[in-house]
């Protein structure tokens, strides 16, 4: 059996994050990792020469991923990710906060009756980027090669934390559906749907609304998101670290500190950090083998972990277009939000798609089809082209486009159960190629040469997230892990001796700085303890 200091369970950005922060240390650590390479829901690939993103389209950087790259010396070469919102034939290229008057004029030009409310959606917003740029717009000493001096670490360690704190308390206050807080300030349904129909059901208000600090926040590293993966990868090697892939961890014993994996080697940990989905941490941890003191414990933190969904998912389709970057680049930045109809979705994604789920067992495929057409046709995409940000990521004259929106992962679940996945998964293919081709790119579904997509479904069988989530819990409901920023600290905690947890499902809201941040968090305490 092997026996390490520390093992990571889990290679997306978080268990790579902890991992290398251990190895740094000197620590005997190993990293396991389920599929065939690192990355989780951070992840590039190539097919047929265009090179794609299986995951986060681009990095938000917020004061962590660029400090990560220059303490680990990591070989990534960061370029710019510009953002363009566009409804209709509508199109803002994002050019810092001077885009947010212009922002508010197209807002007022597609619903010129409520220019009131556009006006206290646009002030709110403002003030959350004021707070943003608190949380955003510096380096995270976690982060700073200053950390070697304490002497030195300490004056901006101060000064960083007491902006921090000051802001998290005027962050604190806002801590609340989105959906509430616009139907406050605008009856314009409309309206708020443009706002809000691209983030999950229920967002909080600071969260949802400080989206322009983030778009400016963006970065892409050269060679696409795998890149930065790949050079943590071997950074961890270089640094006397192990890597494993293809293991997927089946059985967990606490009092043994033992992981069996599906071919049945066995793993024996000093520490362990779970960078995996916590259902599957306590799912497959055998209640026998938990220290009779911390039983309880552990049955009232399985019972909240196991009782609670993951967010909405995202559909995303990858396509190859017989046309040059340029083409579409005359249009619209390589990283674009897009609306094709100012209507908005309405009930649609939420009343209407309730009522199909409600009653799956009598519904017709053309129900289901009637509906999906209206779902894109009011929906906001999220669309990357890579060679927009790096001329190497496509054949040159050609042009890969990824078109992604928010998804239930129940009604993918239930095609696929129905025995018709696939059929499915075809006709949403279809559907968004024609959304828009007859909007944004005019034309494109006549110069595609491949598609190809994956459903929330697809994600839960790839990566293992529960419901196929992309940030972790919903935040529909009682959230079971840490919701302050005050005690994010404790994220790290596991209700297993000697474990601790990292990544998307262990604070909320989530996404990749948070992830990042716990896995440091994680590390911390493996190194502490």
């Amino acid at each position: 059996m092997t026996h390490k200091d520390c093992i990571v369970v889990g290679g997306g950005i978080a268990g790579l994050t902890a991992a290398l922060s251990l190895a740094k240390k000197g620590k005997d650590v190993l990293l396991l990792e389920k599929n065939e390479r690192c990355g989780g829901l951070m992840n590039s690939f190539v097919r047929d020469g265009f090179r794609f993103e299986g995951g986060a389209r681009a990095l938000v950087n917020a004061g962590l991923v660029k400090p990560l790259i220059k303490e680990f010396g990591l070989d990534v070469e960061v370029l710019p990710n510009p953002i363009t919102l566009g409804v209709e034939d509508k199109l803002l290229r994002i050019d810092g906060e001077r885009s947010l008057d212009a922002y508010a004029g197209l807002l007022k030009g597609l619903y010129p009756g409520s220019a009131d409310e556009v006006d206290r959606i646009i002030q709110a917003i403002r003030g959350i980027i004021e707070d943003m740029k608190v949380l955003y717009g510096v380096d995270s000493p976690l982060f700073s090669n200053k950390k070697r001096n304490a002497l030195l670490l300490l004056p901006s360690v101060i000064a960083w934390m007491l902006k921090f704190f000051r802001t998290m308390h005027r962050i604190s206050r806002m801590d609340r559906p989105f959906e509430a807080y616009l139907d406050e300030i605008s009856s314009n349904q409309s309206l708020k749907d443009i706002i809000g129909q691209h983030f999950f059901r229920k967002t909080p208000v600071f969260f949802a609304l400080s989206y322009f600090a983030l778009y400016n926040d963006y970065i892409y590293p050269k060679g696409g998101v795998g890149a930065l993966v790949q050079a943590m990868v071997d950074a961890i090697h270089a640094q006397g670290g192990e890597v494993l892939l293809d293991t997927e961890i089946q059985a967990i014993d606490a009092r043994g500190k033992v992981l069996t994996d599906s071919g049945g080697a066995s793993y024996g940990y000093g520490k362990m950090i779970w960078a995996g989905d916590l259902k599957s941490l306590y799912a497959m941890t055998a209640d026998a083998t938990i220290p009779d003191k911390d039983r309880k414990a552990f049955a009232r933190r399985k019972d909240a972990i196991l009782g609670h969904r993951g967010a909405e998912s995202v559909f995303s389709v990858y396509l190859a277009a017989d046309a040059p970057p340029e083409e579409f680049g005359k249009v619209a930045s390589g990283h674009v939000f897009y609306t094709p109809d100012r209507r908005g979705l309405g009930t649609v994604h939420t009343a209407e798609l309730q009522e199909l789920l409600g009653r799956w067992d009598s519904v017709r495929k053309d129900e289901v089809y009637a509906w999906l057409r209206r779902f894109c046709r009011y929906n906001t995409f999220e669309i990357s082209i890579p060679a927009l940000r790096d001329p190497d990521a496509a054949p040159a004259g050609k042009t890969g486009i990824i078109i992604s929106a928010l998804f239930e992962y129940d009604l993918a679940e239930k095609a696929r159960a129905a025995g018709w996945h696939e059929e499915f998964k075809s006709r949403v293919e279809e559907e968004f190629i024609d959304t828009i081709s007859s909007s944004l790119y005019p034309g494109l579904k006549d110069k595609v040469l491949f598609s190809f997509s994956a459903s929330p479904s697809s994600i839960r069988r790839r990566v293992g997230s529960s419901e196929g989530s992309i940030v972790g819990w919903s935040f529909e409901g009682k959230i079971p892990v840490v919701t302050s920023m005050f005690r994010m600290a404790e994220s790290a905690r596991t209700a297993l001796p000697d474990v601790y947890a990292a990544g998307k499902w262990v604070y909320s809201p989530a996404g990749g700085p948070t992830a990042i941040m716990t896995g440091r968090i994680a590390a911390k305490r493996c190194l502490k303890s």
